[in-house]
């Protein structure tokens, strides 16, 4: 499912960025005119249909844990599922 730039960029880096190289600051030549991408207001979480219709394919789902958490979701469409 794709996802927007903003949530990759949650996810592939901490909250603890730094936006000047370690060893000092930018060269004189270098200009940032790019504004530091925004991080989300919330934690990432699935859309609810996608998660319930991926699980539902899975022969697993019959399984007593993994149709709990199947029918958690189902039940309670807008709690964290886990």
């Amino acid at each position: 499912m794709p996802l927007g730039a903003d949530v990759w960029l949650y996810l592939a880096f901490d909250d603890d960025r730094r936006h000047l190289p370690v060893s000092g600051g930018l060269p004189d030549e270098v200009y940032r005119d790019d504004p530091p991408p925004r991080l989300p207001f919330d934690a990432f979480r699935p859309d609810v249909d996608v998660f319930l219709m991926t699980l539902a394919r899975l022969p697993e789902v019959r399984r007593p844990w993994l149709r709990a958490i199947y029918d958690q979701v189902r039940e309670h469409r807008y709690s964290h599922p886990f």
